[in-house]
């Protein structure tokens, strides 16, 4: 099975039968496709994930989601002891890089005093492929 997000600026359906599909677009933009963003709660050194405040963009294999879901905790962890390195820094702007479960995370808190957005997507070249504009 194939999950896709489409955006649309349009608040009227494209045809009859095909409903109007808004939502926010969560996490750090990035230009890769499919990729998965979140904004997270911070609370100390200690991260909270609202699903809610998530998105996902492009089209994901079954699969795919299924290892996403997976990896998030153990990736949610590593952020957490960035936090108390503090090379995650809710004071200071600085995007960071975690590789895990064949997937690629960067996060930043953006100098939010209290989220860290973060936008995941698949490691490798063949899962993930740049947005193309026409």
């Amino acid at each position: 099975m194939t999950t896709t997000t489409i955006h649309t600026q349009d608040q009227q359906p494209a045809a009859p039968d095909h409903p109007t599909r808004i939502f926010a677009q969560w996490g750090l933009p990035h230009n890769v496709t499919p990729r998965f963003g979140a904004r997270l709660i911070q609370e100390h050194h200690r991260l909270h994930f609202l699903s809610d405040r998530a998105s996902l963009v492009g089209e994901w294999q079954e699969e795919a989601i299924d290892r996403l879901e997976a990896a998030l905790p153990t990736i949610i962890k590593e952020l957490e002891a960035k936090l108390l390195t503090g090379e995650l820094d809710a004071q200071r702007q600085q995007r960071i890089t975690i590789q895990h479960g064949g997937f690629t995370c960067e996060a930043d808190t953006l100098g939010s005093h209290g989220y860290v957005y973060l936008v995941i997507y698949p490691a490798t070249n063949m899962d993930a492929n740049p947005k193309r504009k026409t």
